[in-house]
């Protein structure tokens, strides 16, 4: 692994505790119900099962998988490789996202959520490139605002490498 390409952004402490303070959060903002949450494939791998069990509700759990990346550059092709396979319609539902970068491939990614009829969709993304994204028009919460630099680890990736690791890094590849 070419570490000296990568310069320690956020440590796995700080990641583990905004996850946990936000567990916190979702467990009483549903206490009492069902939360039907969504992860978005690969890259949400890791900070959606550290989030889903820090969440003391039942929950029902799938996946969908979209990608709209080559290396370090976006495609601007969004391709849905697995979608939604339960019911959601009616339902409370949390779609876990890892990054928001551009916000294009989250924008289909909800407008196609919404079609499924939830009773409501809360969105949450580990990382948000704020100033990368002005047009984004949905609402979410993000436990981390970052640079517009390209990161890896924790679920982020070049080309599958560095996921990993449980820090996330800029990459200076």
């Amino acid at each position: 692994m070419d570490k000296e390409k990568l310069e320690l952004y956020i440590s796995a402490q700080e990641i583990q505790s905004r996850i946990k303070a936000y567990g916190e959060k979702i467990t009483k903002l549903y206490q009492g119900t069902t939360l039907h949450c969504i992860g978005i494939m690969n890259g949400s791998l890791f900070f959606f099962s550290d989030l889903l069990r820090q969440i003391d509700n039942y929950i029902v759990i799938d996946t969908i998988t979209v990608s709209s990346y080559q290396g370090v550059n976006s495609t601007g092709e969004i391709i849905f490789s697995k979608a939604v396979t339960k019911n959601i319609e009616d339902k409370d539902v949390l779609l876990i996202e890892d990054l928001i970068d551009t916000g294009k491939t989250l924008s289909v990614v909800i407008a196609e959520i919404k079609k499924l009829k939830p009773k409501s969709l809360r969105v949450v993304c580990l990382a948000d490139k704020i100033d990368c994204h002005p047009d984004f028009k949905y609402e979410y919460e993000a436990l981390f605002d970052i640079k517009d630099e390209f990161v890896v680890g924790y679920g982020f990736d070049v080309d599958d490498r560095y996921r990993q690791l449980e820090d996330i890094y800029i990459y200076r590849g």
